[in-house]
């Protein structure tokens, strides 16, 4: 069997990294994802699939492509599929078929190429595919979605972040991430409590980049809440930094304690961005923090926002 890259409940996001770092987002993600095809020939032949051949030259190879046994066969036929948008009601339903392919790769390409079709052919599909019996195609679905945008997808995606799987609420979620639409942050914030870690972190991503100050609060709550994993405070220190809001401010200050230096670091800009001269105690004895972060220490981010306090401590005098 060829290796498999192991299914996860949510896609990658930029949540372990700091503002002004090189991001994990599509940007970053795109570069790793054409080595990794550019690869799977190679990956394929030598674990003992058949060459996947010619690539398709009509939507009906295409179609039959995505049935192949070979998942790179299956990836170019997706990909081909997803180079025009007026694809055939037959050439759609094998896309959301696709949607549940065991290979990782493969769904990611079906969602795009999905994502690429007019909205007015593909949309009530998508919809029907929400309520899919899989749970894969029902994140492949949310992510289809997440990629096509509209209003209506936010308002549709709203509705199933209450699915039963965590792994389609992840999706959910971070579909909502890529709309940025502030009107799904009332149903995003009751899943800042979700059971499962990887639903909330996505949920945190997501409101991060919505930015809405009226998330800070709840935000801050949640990564005060004790036991707490990792990468959930960090998305959420992540978050605060692009909601800073004064009501975090207690939960920031205790995060400078925090066991992990990017969590510390979070917090170190989130209190520069609000600016309150009141962390300045806070901030002076983080300043020697040597705890490394991408570009830099904590001790570094602190002093930034020691600086930044002081300049607008002299324009308050001078006013």
């Amino acid at each position: 069997m060829a290796p498999k890259i192991p299914d996860s409940p949510v896609r990658p996001d930029s949540s372990a990294q700091l503002p002004g770092s090189p991001e994990m987002g599509p940007s970053r993600i795109s570069p790793i994802r054409r080595w990794i095809q550019q690869a799977l020939p190679t990956l394929h032949k030598e674990q003992g699939y058949p060459s996947s051949g010619t690539s398709a030259t009509s939507e009906a190879e295409a179609i039959v492509g995505l049935k192949s046994v070979n998942p790179h066969c299956r990836w170019e036929s997706a990909a081909y599929l997803g180079r025009n948008a007026h694809r055939s009601p037959e050439a759609i339903a094998a896309l959301v078929r696709a949607l549940a392919d065991p290979e990782e790769f493969v769904r990611w390409q079906a969602a795009k190429a999905l994502a690429a079709q007019e909205a007015s052919h593909s949309f009530a599909i998508l919809v029907e595919a929400l309520d899919d019996p899989s749970p894969l195609r029902r994140a492949g679905a949310a992510e289809a979605m997440g990629y096509q945008g509209g209003e209506a997808a936010s308002v549709t995606l709203c509705r199933h972040l209450t699915d039963p799987e965590s792994r389609v609420r992840g999706a959910v979620a971070l579909a909502l991430r890529d709309l940025a639409d502030p009107s799904a942050v009332p149903c995003l914030l009751p899943h800042l409590a979700d059971e499962n870690a990887d639903v909330r972190r996505a949920v945190a991503s997501a409101l991060g980049r919505i930015a809405s100050p009226t998330t800070a609060k709840p935000m801050a709550d949640a990564l005060s809440e004790p036991g707490q994993p990792l990468l959930v405070r960090r998305a959420l220190a992540a978050a605060l930094v692009r909601t800073a809001h004064p009501e975090a401010k207690p939960a920031l200050l205790a995060a400078l304690s925090d066991s992990d230096p990017q969590v510390r670091g979070y917090a170190a800009e989130a209190l520069r961005q609000i600016g309150d001269e009141t962390a300045h105690a806070a901030l002076s004895a983080a300043a020697t923090d040597k705890g490394g972060i991408l570009n830099g220490t904590v001790g570094s981010r602190a002093r930034q926002a020691l600086a930044r306090l002081e300049r607008w401590g002299r324009r308050s005098h001078q006013g």
